[in-house]
């Protein structure tokens, strides 16, 4: 009986041994953590690059939704009739069609800025190139001051009040039909723009870049958010669609860029 009661007790304190081992392990290493009661850590996994190839070099990449963009020394395609030349402060921007031709005769049309001076034709256009252009979810407004525009050949209306003539030939007209040729051109000064609806609109520079919104600025090691950039200048590439009022872009710029 004896024997029988010294085995069980030696058969409890290996027991006991073999407890506070696995305690001691379990305390000092992770490889017992299921034991402890408590959640093993897990790592992240590192952020995944976009798709797509990296900028190059002194190269970014623009994404997201922007509220307003502007653009200088934007280049474009013509711009189609009907357009409106529109004076930002009004009676204060002004135009002159130049080298036109009323009835046959070379003249110029002048438009004093007090009210829109809408300009239809079939197949005509201007020539905005090398402008500013500002983007919103208003409409798009290129800028007309600056070099002489160009006018397509072809044929074109006046839909608003201009002196039509020379010098002091000139005569008040409601409206007027004219023909431009390689020669005919506007130059207008004092803040005047040509503004159109949203819609596509694809620039490309040189020049500087502003945007505010919810962007996304990528260069060649990092993608980071911004609510606003800076492009001091240089050749890019910006692209923009609307879509139920939403402002969507994307550009390539080449160049120094500061985000905010």
């Amino acid at each position: 009986m004896e024997r029988v009661l010294v085995y069980f007790a030696a058969l409890l304190l290996s027991a006991a041994a073999v407890a506070g081992g696995v305690r001691l392990v379990a305390d000092h290493t992770t490889a017992l953590d299921q034991f402890k009661g408590t959640r093993v850590a897990t790592v992240a996994p590192p952020p995944t690059a976009p798709p797509g190839p990296a900028p190059a070099p002194g190269q970014e990449f623009l994404a997201g939704t922007i509220d307003k963009l502007t653009a200088d020394g934007a280049e474009a395609p013509p711009l189609a009739t009907p357009f409106t030349l529109t004076a930002v402060e009004r009676g204060t921007g002004k135009a002159t069609i130049v080298n036109a031709l009323v009835a046959g005769k070379r003249t110029s049309i002048a438009w004093g800025g007090g009210t829109p001076l809408p300009i239809s034709g079939d197949g005509g256009s201007i020539d905005l190139g090398g402008t500013t252009v500002v983007i919103d979810a208003t409409g798009t407004s290129w800028t007309v001051d600056g070099e002489s525009r160009a006018l397509k050949p072809g044929n074109y209306h006046v839909g608003a009040s201009v002196a039509v003539g020379l010098g002091g030939l000139a005569t008040p007209r409601d409206a007027v039909d004219f023909v431009a040729d390689s020669q005919t051109v506007i130059n207008s000064t004092g803040g005047v723009v040509v503004k159109i609806p949203p819609g596509k609109v694809d620039l490309t520079g040189p020049g500087k870049v502003t945007a505010s919104g919810q962007l996304q600025v990528r260069d060649a090691k990092t993608t980071k958010p911004a609510a606003s950039i800076q492009f001091a200048g240089g050749p890019y590439t910006v692209g923009v669609t609307s879509d139920a009022g939403k402002l969507t872009v994307k550009a390539v710029l080449q160049g120094p860029l500061t985000s905010t």
